[in-house]
């Protein structure tokens, strides 16, 4: 009876403690769910080329194809500062220019250069990515006499959700709470049980060692009676 009542402890503890933890999950995953804000991503296109005025286009064509000519372009687009002038230019608040940014990347083995803005309104994500291209395109064509900056595809319309869906984020805590409230419960459970103190080694039912006869005295017993009956 005892050792059940130690298992009931064991059981009530580790149940306790996994369903404790996967409250904290399911609590911190509902917390980060309604906290989540959206944001929007645009982005814009560019292209560096060769002037077409250019006789021996087809050399530049192949120092375009090093990708040292694509990939400086893209690190001087990257520059903070034309955001701020197209930020500026926007007439961004204060709270716009909080979640606003942009981001420059290079589309590998070619001469495109992305241009994308962030924001937590689509319309402002579009009109930043589309400001911030026709920043660096001005800037970009003044730099290098031989190549030209071209856009190929602006930014209106294609903004999309790229933030963490909140129902998402809200399905995977319903997910992982029990998942580790359970592993957490076994856990517990099975350090409970490998921590209990064994109990003592319960005697005989029929008295303790000091009552049991030893088996030369029973035997001595045996032959005096044996003795006493033949008599």
């Amino acid at each position: 009876m005892r050792r059940l009542d130690a298992l009931s402890r064991e059981t009530r503890a580790s149940v306790l403690a996994g369903g404790l933890v996967a409250l904290l999950i399911f609590i911190a995953g509902a917390v980060l769910a309604l906290g989540q804000k959206t944001v929007y991503t645009a982005e814009a296109v560019t292209v560096i080329l060769p002037r077409a005025d250019l006789d021996d286009a087809a050399s530049y064509y192949d120092t375009l194809s090093r990708g040292q000519i694509v990939g400086t372009f893209a690190e001087v687009a990257g520059n903070q500062r034309f955001e701020l002038q197209a930020e500026d230019r926007l007439d961004l608040t204060e709270e716009e220019r909080a979640s606003a940014k942009t981001t420059v990347s290079v589309v590998p083995a070619t001469s495109v250069i992305l241009v994308q803005g962030v924001a937590e309104d689509s319309g402002v994500a579009e009109r930043l990515a589309n400001e911030t291209t026709a920043v660096v395109t001005d800037y970009l064509s003044a730099l290098s006499e031989p190549y030209r900056t071209e856009v190929v595809q602006a930014a209106n319309g294609s903004a999309y959700v790229s933030s963490t869906s909140p129902t998402l984020l809200l399905g995977l805590s319903v997910v992982v709470a029990p998942i580790a409230g359970l592993a957490i419960q076994q856990a517990v459970y099975h350090l409970l049980t490998a921590l209990r103190p064994r109990g003592r080694r319960r005697g005989p039912a029929w008295g303790t060692p000091e009552d049991v006869p030893s088996p030369r005295t029973t035997r001595t017993r045996s032959t005096s009676d044996h003795e006493n009956a033949s008599r």
